[in-house]
């Protein structure tokens, strides 16, 4: 009897160990796919304001679209892409946001939260003088 209670005592504290460490695994590899992605939106802007020249908004600027694909939510770790004005971020549910520097001025109309496989239309555009990209997000984009 007293060898089950300390092989149940010994599971119970090897269990209490392993699962935050699981847990801060499975954030950090979360956080790195999420930083990826928008790591891959800003060098689409940065390659598509070095390699075009800015139009008027009412113009056919230079536009590429993104497919982008956030960390699907996991037993410890879910969050979102959010895109505003220069801010490209991951916002995860639980620990800090992580934030990727946008390379090229950036400009989003409302600012927008991305938590599924989304594609993102990336526009060179010249807005009030300046050389802007501009990011939409949405299906019919």
């Amino acid at each position: 009897m007293i060898r089950v209670v300390l092989a149940v005592a010994l599971a119970s504290a090897l269990f209490g160990i392993a699962v935050p460490s699981a847990e801060s695994v499975d954030r950090e590899r979360t956080t790195a796919l999420a930083l990826e992605e928008l790591e891959r939106v800003n060098d689409t802007a940065e390659r598509l304001a070095a390699e075009n020249d800015p139009v008027a908004p009412g113009l056919d600027p230079a536009a590429t679209t993104v497919t982008l694909d956030p960390p699907e939510p996991t037993f410890a770790a879910s969050g979102r892409l959010r895109f505003a004005d220069d801010e490209l971020r991951w916002e995860p549910q639980t620990g800090r946001n992580r934030t990727v520097d946008a390379a090229v001025p950036i400009r989003v109309e409302n600012p927008q939260a991305v938590s599924e496989r989304t594609r993102v239309r990336l526009s060179f555009v010249r807005v009030e003088g300046a050389a802007v990209v501009r990011l939409r997000v949405g299906p019919d984009i």
